[in-house]
């Protein structure tokens, strides 16, 4: 009998599916299966696969509300917010076909116009594109149906086929958009999902002759780890990896903004984002008045059933989770610490946390470490230098943001804050799926976004002709 993995609803604590835990042999197949489905992706013309990634598009928003419904019950994302995510993982289908034309077109090079090597009178050279090969996808379970497609699109796309690890806590939204592109005209088995042992099926991705390139988003510890194996045996890779990204309001900041804008970067899905805002450095000046608006919109936040209307923050994705916080909370108190807010009414059932305000010692693991839920440090500052020496004392550097009215301010001190992306007067969670995004420091190797990642999914090649 094959064995199941059980996937929990996180509002509930209940099982709401099983998908199969596969054995390092049937993993070893699904990887041959989209190896031997090399050849007939790569001979289907650029236009047709655009064409089949438009009618993924065309699906994902007709099944939208069943999608949405399942990836709320399954992560525990409120349904208000899951609809607004099918909405962009349909359009990430649509950027990959809309920007393939661009990524594959060449270059023609007349080389006479260079003088070296000899004979270049005679030489003319086409700069092309080729698919990498086989991708193997890693996705984390905070935003399945996206980090699906900024892998998968962009991979099918250039030719590429792709072996899809969902994580084993989300992986059934992930399985239903598979199907829709098993059945968009796309040759058989170029899209492979396995599931099981995630420790099993990255060692095995590693190993394989068969893969060329494996892009994981996840936690630092594993993607650097991972990483490292990978690029040993030669493998390109795409780490989108941790952050603990910080925003910086200054004294001159819209505050309503502000305060808004840190209420939605640090509690939208409960705090669970790579680039959610997880500290937050205040000028003196303006910090009570801050954090009054700051209590005041997370005080309006309403925490519960994420299949309602008008939830605001739904459940954290497990228990283990849930302890996890208690401990962070536990410990920035013993550190020194006070809880400056904390919402008192919270669902009895299912893996919540209420959403928590903070003020703690730098030294606390608040500071020091990746919180992945809804806890946010708060600290004051007396100086511009003091704010960006905080935002930069981290072992990450994915996203941060800035509140000023000085945009000459903004752009000297964005210019000094080590991230991959700095937002000025907005959340840090935006992101702009056309642009490059990733991390410095031990927030990423390489980046995402449409182009970017085709980009990255393909080889350079030169051929060059000498005319006789």
């Amino acid at each position: 009998m094959e064995k199941m993995i059980p996937v929990y609803e996180p509002a509930t604590g209940k099982i709401l599916g099983y998908v199969p835990d596969m054995t390092e042999e049937e993993v070893r197949g699904a990887i041959d299966l989209a190896y031997n489905a090399l050849e007939n992706i790569q001979s289907m013309p650029a236009h047709e696969r655009a064409r089949a990634l438009r009618r993924v598009a065309e699906t994902i928003r007709n099944k939208k509300e069943d999608l949405a419904l399942l990836l709320s019950r399954e992560i525990g994302r409120p349904i208000k917010s899951a609809r607004l995510i099918m909405d962009r993982t349909a359009s990430i289908y649509e950027l990959a076909a809309q920007e393939l034309p661009e990524v594959i077109t060449g270059d023609f090079v007349p080389l006479e116009a260079y003088n070296y090597p000899a004979g270049n009178e005679r030489r003319i050279a086409i700069v092309k594109r080729e698919p990498v090969g086989v991708v193997g996808a890693i996705t984390p379970f905070n935003f399945p149906p996206d980090s699906m497609a900024h892998k998968v699109a962009p991979a099918l796309a250039v030719g590429n086929s792709v072996v899809l690890k969902p994580s084993r806590e989300a992986p059934l939204t992930e399985i239903e958009i598979s199907k829709i592109i098993k059945n968009s005209g796309l040759p058989e088995d170029s899209l492979q999902v396995v599931t099981g042992d995630s420790g099993i099926i990255g060692n095995l991705m590693i190993e394989s002759e068969k893969i060329a390139l494996i892009s994981f988003t996840g936690s630092s510890r594993v993607g650097l780890e991972l990483a490292g194996k990978a690029m040993a045996r030669g493998k390109k890779v795409i780490m989108e990896l941790g952050g603990s990204d910080a925003t910086i309001v200054l004294e001159d900041a819209n505050l309503d903004a502000a305060a808004r804008a840190v209420s939605i970067g640090r509690f939208d899905y409960a705090g669970q984002f790579c680039n959610a805002t997880k500290r937050a450095i205040v000028k003196e000046d303006v910090y009570e008045e801050f954090l009054r608006l700051l209590i005041d919109n997370v005080k309006k936040l309403k925490v519960g059933d994420p299949l309602l209307e008008d939830t605001d923050v739904g459940p954290l994705i497990s228990s283990e989770a849930v302890e996890k916080m208690k401990r962070f909370v536990n410990d920035a108190i013993n550190s020194g610490g006070r809880v400056l807010y904390q919402a008192q009414k919270i669902p009895d059932i299912g893996f919540y946390y209420p959403p928590t305000l903070i003020e703690a010692p730098l030294t606390a693991k608040v500071w020091k470490e990746e919180v992945f839920g809804p806890i946010l440090p708060i600290i004051k500052v007396k100086s511009d230098e003091e704010a960006i020496k905080i935002a930069n004392d981290t072992e990450y550097g994915l996203d941060a943001s800035i509140f000023t009215k000085d945009l000459n301010r903004a752009y000297k001190l964005a210019s000094k804050i080590k991230a991959g992306s700095v937002i000025i007067n907005d959340t840090t969670r935006v992101r702009f799926d056309n642009l490059p995004f990733g991390g410095v420091k031990k927030s990423g190797i390489g980046r995402e976004g449409v182009k970017y990642t085709m980009l990255e999914m393909s080889e350079t090649k030169i051929i060059a002709y000498n005319i006789v």
